[in-house]
């Protein structure tokens, strides 16, 4: 079980893309975090949690773009019983973490994708990696508390990801509320339906 009083340091290690990644066994969790920004575990499962009650159903495909040490997708496989996940993860420090201490290579129907998600394909029916078209896309790519510049741009927006896409922008301060809010303009010109969710911090927009 793990800890539930002092956190414990498991491993520390320097990530190209995340800096320090640091996982941690404490209050009853494990989780990564960079800095004082938790990757996977920990607070991720509440964040992601009300978002999935709305939108998830059972038998379904998904794409994750920021697999990270899969929090997301254990949570997904565990609930909805997914036809498969596709996890593209660019940091291959995260995806070996996850591994030994997440179980991630344990995710029935996971495929891991070590590749930066920008420079993904776009098929006739969406972002894909073969022939597969995607019933839900979760866009969560943070390194640290940044979002890469190429998430805001219409060239990766452009890219019909699934039925439904979900991204998450943090949510926390004028220029965060800024950027979500020119994103959220631009993803209402390109989607019939754009919903929005506050989730503690962060600022849930559910795309169909």
């Amino acid at each position: 079980m793990f800890g539930l009083g002092k956190p414990k340091v498991l491993e520390e290690v320097e990530s190209q893309y995340n800096g320090k990644l640091t996982v941690t066994d404490g209050y009853g969790d494990r989780y990564v975090s960079t800095g004082i920004w938790t990757q996977s575990g920990g607070v991720i499962k509440d964040v992601w949690r009300p978002v999935l009650k709305k939108i998830a159903k059972k038998d379904k495909s998904w794409l994750i773009l920021g697999l990270a040490a899969g929090t997301a997708a254990q949570m997904i496989s565990k609930k909805y019983r997914p036809t498969k996940i596709v996890g593209v993860e660019i940091d291959p420090e995260m995806i070996r973490i996850g591994k030994q201490y997440f179980d991630l290579d344990k995710i029935p129907n996971l495929e891991i994708i070590n590749k930066s998600a920008e420079h993904l394909p776009a098929g006739r029916h969406g972002l894909v990696l073969g022939p597969e078209h995607y019933d839900f896309v979760l866009v969560d790519m943070y390194q640290n508390d940044q979002l890469p510049n190429f998430v805001y741009s219409d060239k990766f927006l452009d890219k019909r990801m699934g039925n439904i896409v979900v991204f998450n922008h943090l949510f926390y301060s004028d220029e965060m509320k800024q950027n979500a809010e020119k994103l959220v303009t631009k993803l209402r010109k390109k989607y019939q339906d754009v919903r929005l969710m506050r989730v503690l911090t962060n600022l849930m927009i559910i795309c169909q």
